[in-house]
């Protein structure tokens, strides 16, 4: 399922889903990965029939429910009970009402074998529920990293990761799944951020750098030196990459209309996370922390962890070596 997730975190399909096939034999040696490239184009699974010899011995890793319906491509359902395969493992059941549990529940009609590996297609196409259910606003997602006893930033430190060489890996493959990734002010100027992605295996993917700049005028010297950012103001200025979308009352349909954004990673500090959180909500949240302890430096505050924990419900908690991932939703 990784491999089918990282092939389709290459593409670039919407509106369509992301999606991602791997067609493994009963060794799990792959056989074959296939890709939806896009409007008009076959779907993962029916790349995977085209280009292969299925067997009843192999197994189908989907990251979404194959579709049940046809349109500009074939039913990858129909298609699917062509061929003489009996497992399949699906990332995410389809919420599109066209195949909603259908293909799942005629794949067990014809003994064909389904198992799960939950949260794929949640993880590769954030926006996804927020597009089927029509909702006109970008997905946004929270993103934190601290040590044990809730430190977010070291001082004196030469080097300012906290986490582990996983928790920053997984960050990157996070980074890959959005449009863009906005970053504040202070995070700018402390961390001098790259924002770009470091998995080789997805480091085509270039999302928009977005920085919360707000109302200091004292902005020359960052516009030039991160001439590839985009800063939200509270100001007009004559520079291309500064957009004033932060004045008055801030709506993020702004950043949609604006920057075309439908997916945004938030992986600020205490003042950008407590003003999301305040005036708009997460969609999910990500917090990895470590089992390293700090005492010197930037902790989380209170009005922030009061928030997940009031307005938010944790979904799941992953073991990474020695820290801990623990992802949120918007109760």
């Amino acid at each position: 399922m990784q491999e089918a997730i990282i092939a389709a975190l290459n593409t670039q399909t919407f509106p369509n889903p992301k999606v991602g096939a791997v067609l493994v034999d009963k060794f799990g040696n792959i056989k074959s990965t296939g890709v939806h490239h896009g409007p008009g184009t076959n779907h993962a699974e029916i790349e995977i029939i085209n280009n292969s010899v299925i067997t009843e011995e192999d197994t189908l890793y989907v990251t979404l429910e194959p579709c049940f319906h046809t349109d500009s491509s074939p039913s990858c359902c129909a298609e699917l009970l062509k061929t003489p395969i009996k497992n399949i493992v699906i990332g995410d059941i389809d919420i599109d009402i066209r195949t909603n549990g259908k293909s799942i529940e005629l794949l067990k009609k014809n003994n064909v074998n389904i198992s799960f590996e939950k949260n794929a297609n949640l993880f590769i196409n954030p926006h996804y529920k927020n597009q089927k259910l029509s909702i006109i606003k970008p997905t946004i997602i929270g993103k934190i990293a601290t040590s044990d006893n809730n430190f977010i930033y070291e001082n004196n430190s030469i080097n300012k990761y906290i986490t582990n060489e996983i928790s920053l890996s997984v960050t990157h493959y996070l980074r890959a799944t959005v449009d863009g990734i906005a970053i504040g002010k202070n995070t700018l100027i402390t961390d001098s951020p790259k924002l770009n992605i470091r998995n080789s295996d997805v480091s085509n993917v270039t999302p928009m750098k977005i920085v919360f700049w707000g109302s200091d005028v004292n902005i020359e010297k960052y516009i030039d030196i991160y001439h590839d950012f985009i800063f939200l103001t509270s100001f007009n200025h004559s520079a291309s990459n500064i957009y004033p979308l932060l004045n008055g009352e801030f709506n993020l349909n702004n950043i949609y209309s604006e920057l075309k954004i439908n997916s945004l990673l938030v992986e600020g500090g205490n003042y950008l996370h407590k003003f999301i959180l305040n005036n708009l909500k997460y969609d999910s949240f990500y917090w990895f922390k470590s089992s390293k302890k700090i005492t010197d430096g930037n902790q989380l505050t209170d009005p922030i962890l009061n928030k997940l924990n009031t307005e938010y419900k944790v979904i799941n908690k992953f073991p990474l070596k020695d820290n801990q991932l623990t992802t949120y939703t918007y109760i």
